[in-house]
């Protein structure tokens, strides 16, 4: 080919470029891609729209790739339990690869005044998840249980209708008739329930919905337990990695007075080196959190690079184990 019909190359942006174009230092644009302090909120602004619109994406050597970290401030979670631990091992997946992490403290009001590489969801109220779905037209976003998860949207879960599955049919086979189901008013939960009902209704045990509690953010647990216990359960059900199934515990034996899993049995989400160690040591559900944490780093990070992933989805199996609180 001549070089009269070759094509210029077309120059890839640089800092400079934007600099030139938003009126500002290089240093500055440098701090905002950095997303360091000292640097005006409209002038931040500016500098990251026009970063975006001329595709300016930094080499490795001149910046740290940065994935943003989104859990919901309002869930109690984001210190302990399940968005606590899967942090920690989003954190720790990220540090191995180099990568470093942000987690803002309100993302609806924070996320788009960073420069970051994609985004990885933990846990999202509706408003979340709204901005995260405009987000997904500028850069990777991938979520943890989303089990509203439209065509194209990337998620990484556990297999929750599996594991309401396994707690009934473990009831169930220890004899107890009159399951209870205690969680949270969001779709984890509801998945969950919809596995337990199955595994009822495949033992040919019909579901009694006043023993079903799906619980607003600001409902008493103490109160869903007291309930559902005067109304006749034999076994209650309190999935999920927070805690609340050790709350229940303490209103089933301290508060009322049974004896578990003598007068009632229990079944919860597994917290790592505390439910073996509860008297009596509790029947719990694992998730892999591990597992899921680096499976939703190496994706996002694939995704970052360029690279489209043969699974837009991936669920993990849950375990049962079986210690001393069924019977």
């Amino acid at each position: 080919m001549s070089s009269e019909n070759k094509k210029p190359t077309q120059k890839r942006p640089t800092i400079y470029d934007l600099a030139d174009m938003a009126g500002v230092s290089p240093g500055t644009v440098s701090r905002v891609l950095n997303n360091r302090n000292n640097v005006r909120a409209q002038t931040r602004a500016k500098i990251l729209e026009l970063a975006r619109e001329i595709g300016l994406k930094p080499q490795v050597t001149v910046r740290t790739k940065e994935i943003a970290v989104v859990t919901e401030p309002h869930y109690t979670d984001r210190f302990y339990g399940y968005s606590n631990v899967l942090t920690s091992h989003v954190a720790f997946a990220l540090s191995e690869r180099g990568i470093g992490m942000l987690l803002p403290s309100d993302p609806l009001n924070q996320l788009n005044d960073y420069f970051i590489d994609g985004v990885i969801a933990i846990t999202y109220q509706p408003d979340i998840y709204k901005m995260l779905c405009t987000l997904e037209k500028k850069m990777p976003v991938v979520y943890l249980d989303n089990f509203a998860a439209t065509e194209g949207q990337y998620v990484i879960s556990s297999d929750h209708y599996d594991s309401g599955y396994k707690a009934a049919k473990c009831f169930i086979e220890h004899g107890n008739k009159n399951l209870a189901f205690i969680g949270g008013d969001v779709l984890p939960f509801q998945e969950r329930l919809k596995g337990y009902l199955a595994g009822m209704e495949s033992a040919g045990i019909e579901p009694q919905e006043k023993l079903q509690v799906l619980m607003r953010q600001d409902d008493s647990l103490y109160l869903a337990v007291n309930r559902i216990v005067k109304k006749g359960a034999d076994s209650i059900f309190v999935p999920g990695c927070s805690m609340q199934v050790i709350e229940a515990l303490h209103v089933l034996t301290n508060v009322m007075g049974l004896t578990v899993p003598k007068d009632i049995s229990l079944i919860g989400g597994e917290n790592a080196g505390v439910s073996m160690f509860l008297h009596p040591p509790l029947t719990c559900i694992k998730e892999p959190l591990e597992d899921m944490a680096k499976e939703v780093v190496r994706k996002v990070v694939d995704l970052s690079d360029g690279k489209k992933p043969k699974e837009a989805n991936k669920v993990f199996p849950v375990e049962l184990i079986e210690r001393e609180s069924v019977g």
